[in-house]
């Protein structure tokens, strides 16, 4: 017990079940697809989550990930394996996987959309079948590499990664960095210069790139704040020989590419950024409602009430817009600006729902009793990773430009 309550009759579950959990903007089978993925984490990802976050233990959160196998597959083609369910469903996976553990979360990311989601629009039926397979069953781990020490935010200006055509491979030469599952992943849809002479925007080429070419070398694993447990990697190319049919989509034409990747990274991370939300706010309200101060529970006082409800607006109606969202892109629309939106709102909102829970729950939310403080560590991120919030802002001003002229 500590004060007037003890910790069995918060139910901490952190499933949120304090909220509906059929919600109305869904199918029945989208609905029924949650609460069994729900199932699972309980059962399966809640007993370990504290574990990998105070041991950072990847090898615990990897091992975990593997038996997600009925899951990995959900937006894999059906002929290499996969379900095809699409992003809505991704976005369904991923909010309910970070309610539980975001690390875990994020090693699926990088590997069963970020790695995946290329081959699946731009690769060849060759290339679909023998690298899609492996992530769809868990054999096989995935990354994407994009960010490199001279290029985070600017990430395709300051890109210096080459890759020179020499017969039947190119060769490449150089770094990446803060790469999610670099030193643990066997495939990278890496991103390499292939022409220094032009813009950087009509000289960059997408590869699939296997870890176990010679020259490859993962310099050290970053230890961040939060996502502990998640490797995210350094990692080097010394004349590492990629064969020409590993060429994802064109010569000079991975820009494409990676824009493409980058719409679905951040409608997954925005799931993510739900979750973890949503997780933080069951805490609080519960909370709110056992803990008796002078003589009544604190939920009572409108210091706190007010603070919960502006929480659930944050929740819902970025939830509903996600929706909405993964929708359009399921039927093929543009929306890259409402993507951003989605993404700099959510990340910005979920820092201040963490924020704001441990405020409600107070110095035990400081404390490592509850796990507020580490949905608060984990929440900063959102602000930075898959494009920071000033990146999306820049990005949708750019985009207002083209939908309305100048």
């Amino acid at each position: 017990m500590i004060g007037n309550i003890q910790f069995e009759d918060l139910d901490l579950n952190f499933g949120y079940s304090c909220m509906h959990d059929r919600l109305h903007y869904y199918s029945e089978e989208e609905n029924e697809f949650r609460m069994e993925v729900r199932k699972w984490c309980e059962e399966n990802i809640q007993p370990v989550s504290d574990k990998i976050d105070k041991e950072r233990n990847t090898t615990l959160a990897v091992e975990t990930l593997r038996k997600m196998k009925p899951y990995l597959n959900i937006v894999i083609p059906e002929e290499a394996g996969g379900l095809g369910k699409g992003i809505l469903y991704r976005t369904i996976f991923g909010e309910e996987l970070s309610a539980f553990n975001y690390s875990i979360a994020t090693i699926f990311g990088a590997s069963s959309c970020l790695f995946a989601g290329p081959i699946i629009e731009y690769g060849t039926s060759e290339q679909k079948k023998k690298y899609l397979t492996g992530i769809a069953d868990g054999t096989k781990i995935g990354a994407i590499g994009i960010t490199e020490p001279t290029g985070g935010s600017d990430a395709i200006g300051g890109m210096n990664l080459r890759a020179t055509r020499q017969g039947d491979y190119y060769v490449l030469n150089g770094e990446k960095r803060f790469i999610t599952n670099g030193s643990v992943a066997d495939y990278i849809c890496l991103y390499a210069v292939t022409n220094d002479q032009v813009n950087r925007h009509r000289g960059i080429s997408a590869f699939i790139f296997e870890t176990e070419t010679p020259g490859f070398q993962v310099i050290k694993d970053y230890n961040h704040m939060g996502r502990r447990g998640m490797p995210n990697s350094h990692l080097r190319f010394d004349n590492c020989k990629v064969p020409v049919e590993n060429l994802l989509h064109k010569e000079n034409e991975g820009v494409e590419v990676l824009m493409f990747g980058l719409d679905g990274e951040r409608t997954f991370t925005a799931s993510q950024y739900l979750g973890l939300a949503r997780s933080a706010f069951e805490v609080a309200y519960k909370y709110a409602h056992k803990r008796i101060q002078f003589k009544k529970p604190i939920y009572s006082f409108e210091g706190i009430s007010f603070k919960l409800s502006e929480m659930f607006m944050d929740i819902e109606l970025n939830r509903i817009a996600m929706a909405q969202i993964a929708r359009m892109l399921d039927k093929g629309y543009y929306c890259r600006a409402s993507v951003a939106a989605v993404k700099a709102k959510l990340a910005d909102a979920t820092v201040k729902i963490t924020q704001d829970a441990i405020q409600v729950v107070g110095g035990l939310g400081y404390s490592e009793e509850y796990p507020l403080e580490r949905y608060y560590r984990d929440a900063k991120v959102a602000q930075i990773a898959a494009g920071s919030t000033e990146i999306m802002k820049y990005l949708i001003s750019r985009e207002m430009i083209g939908m309305w002229g100048k």
